[in-house]
């Protein structure tokens, strides 16, 4: 039987993998992962860590599981996948955050190290952590301790089973402090702005000052926000390198070829995208999360991003048909998409659905989204397929009219004009003479509307399937 790694990261986006498009971050290893193997981008039901976390172990969304915020448990009838595994004669071992309910002892975990929060012996600040081993205080790194700890398990497993093992990280989770010489590798030549940087929210999405909005300052500033990616960036690189540190443990002990690798995170994050931070949010930055699987049947360097829908809790099904392990399907409202990685599906949903809160609902097809705010009654439509960044709301009242379809919309206030230096784009002086910050490109192309009828024949349609996804689950903190 395969062996099973499973990393797991903390707010990490779907892209910031170099491989997969992004060319400003360093990250070798996670490149290597997805060019030998396949990458997906699953939504998870509520964009925060805890609920991302329950919905991969448990094969249900998180109005099924329980968990649908801090705190909430996950119903503790449910047989969440080291149990799964467990049962079929796994030695299942976690190491670092576990942030669900109770200890992973309880939850079929057989071996555990470096648990967040509950092995920890002193109040953490950032992300040197203490913790007791062999009667000793140990102090380090987050990251390096987890995979440390992950690649000792592996060099002393059990010979006599297959084993899994859940490798949690923090990172890039805030407080943002890596070592050096990482810490400080991406400050010569900030990152860029993202392509959907605003400098505030449009309006208020019903949650505008919960703690991650407040990491910025209103409204976002280009230096400040490229230094907050720069520091996420160099928390990716140092995580990188350590997920090296384990997969060298495999390859030192012969146990690559039977291993089964994944890595992915509980959610993404704005970081000024949309002029947010955090990841309270139903845009595609926070509630799509990277995942790549490279093992023994996996097609190489392949992406089925763009085609397949699916969610975090498909996840546990899909695992389960990789190993041949029996069908779990008692309450699971999971769908495995294993057939679309061997290629004989394309897709294994028509649409899905994602909540946060009594804030926002979101439905999608694939193509369009809709994403509903009860407490102002507005809903936004985006073209995913011609408008990824999720910068043209093709719901907007003035653009219904012919007249507004023709004309791309007025810059924003803090755009005049721009004007090109050595090819990039610079805003004009303000009236006062004031120089402007030089940044990207911030007008996107434009995207023309589509007519009103279309408009409301779509919005129709993805409003039906969130309706019936509400009455499904029994969804009735907010109604359309």
């Amino acid at each position: 039987m395969k062996n099973v790694l499973l990393f797991i990261m903390d707010d990490q986006r779907a892209d910031t993998i170099g491989y997969l498009g992004n060319n400003e971050i360093h990250t070798p290893v996670l490149d290597n992962l997805a060019r030998e193997g396949s990458f997906l981008r699953p939504y998870t039901t509520c964009p925060v860590c805890t609920p991302g976390r329950a919905e991969l172990l448990s094969g249900k969304n998180a109005f099924q599981n329980g968990c649908r915020w801090f705190g909430e448990p996950i119903h503790s009838e449910i047989k969440t996948l080291p149990m799964i595994l467990s049962d079929a004669g796994y030695h299942t071992a976690i190491f670092g955050k576990w942030h669900n309910d109770g200890h992973p002892a309880e939850r079929g975990f057989q071996t555990t190290g470096f648990i967040f929060p509950y092995d920890l012996t002193r109040p953490i600040y950032d992300h040197n952590f203490t913790y007791e081993v062999d009667g000793k205080p140990i102090t380090g790194h987050s990251t390096e301790l987890i995979c440390g700890g992950a690649a000792k398990f592996i060099e002393n497993r059990n010979e006599d089973k297959p084993w899994f093992c859940y490798v949690s990280l923090h990172s890039p989770h805030d407080p943002r402090h890596a070592p050096e010489p990482f810490a400080s590798m991406y400050y010569d030549k900030m990152p860029s702005l993202p392509e959907n940087y605003m400098p505030e929210h449009p309006f208020d999405n019903g949650d505008m000052l919960i703690r991650d909005e407040r990491l910025a300052s209103f409204p976002r500033r280009h230096n400040e926000i490229r230094r907050h990616r720069a520091d996420y960036y160099a928390m990716i690189t140092h995580h990188d390198y350590h997920i090296g540190k384990v997969l060298d443990a495999l390859d030192e002990t012969g146990q690559t070829d039977n291993t089964l690798i994944i890595f992915t995170s509980d959610h993404g994050l704005a970081i000024g995208s949309h002029g947010l931070m955090g990841k309270e949010n139903l845009y595609e930055h926070s509630a799509r999360v990277p995942l790549i699987w490279k093992g023994e049947g996996i097609p190489k360097s392949k992406r089925f991003d763009n085609s397949c829908i699916c969610g975090h809790y498909d996840f546990l099904p899909t695992i389960c048909d990789y190993l041949g392990l029996p069908k779990q399907s008692e309450g699971i409202s999971g769908i495995s998409y294993y057939e679309v990685l061997k290629g004989t599906k394309k897709t294994v949903r028509n649409s899905i659905t994602a909540a946060y809160r009594d804030c926002m609902r979101m439905a999608t097809d694939g193509r369009y989204k809709l994403i509903y705010y009860p407490h102002i009654e507005r809903y936004q439509l985006f073209d995913l397929l011609e408008d990824p960044q999720e910068l043209n709301d093709l719901n907007l009242e003035y653009r219904r009219y012919p007249e507004g379809r023709a004309c791309p919309p007025p810059l924003c206030r803090e755009q005049k004009e721009y004007t090109i230096d050595e090819g990039v784009y610079k805003l004009a002086p303000r009236f006062d003479d004031t120089p402007q910050t030089p940044h990207p490109l911030l007008n996107p192309v434009y995207i023309p509307a589509i007519d009103a009828a279309d408009a409301d024949e779509i919005i129709k349609k993805l409003k039906s399937a969130l309706l019936e996804w509400q009455v499904e689950n029994n969804d009735t903190s907010c109604t359309l």
